[in-house]
């Protein structure tokens, strides 16, 4: 036999991804050939769970948890890669100010 390598491309694996937001880190890693096996996004200061529910429309496929991560850390699949999302308080909160672009959020 010899060692020649095979022309067929593997997916470089499985991601799962915490604080996912609207699924920002999917959509890129998806397009490299990741696949995710789970996701989950919680916000834990308000009734509407509004990112949580952009994420499920764009992919209902089952992987979204919209609970506490401290509630379903067991629930967590094998993975390969675990990414997770800055909290992006400047901007979910900014209802409540008329002067949400802070100085923290780099947006002012």
């Amino acid at each position: 036999m010899t060692g020649r390598r095979s022309n067929k491309r593997e997916t470089p694996g499985r991601v799962v991804e915490l604080f996912a937001g609207v699924g920002g880190f999917r959509v890129a890693l998806e397009r490299s050939g990741w696949q995710t096996v789970w996701a989950n996004q919680w916000e834990p200061s308000t009734k509407a769970q509004h990112a949580a529910d952009c994420y499920r429309r764009h992919w209902d496929d089952g992987t979204m948890v919209n609970a506490d991560i401290a509630t379903v850390i067991d629930d967590v699949p094998e993975h390969e890669l675990l990414v997770g999302g800055f909290p992006c308080q400047d901007y979910s909160s900014w209802r409540a100010s008329p002067t949400w672009a802070t100085p923290s959020s780099g947006a002012s």
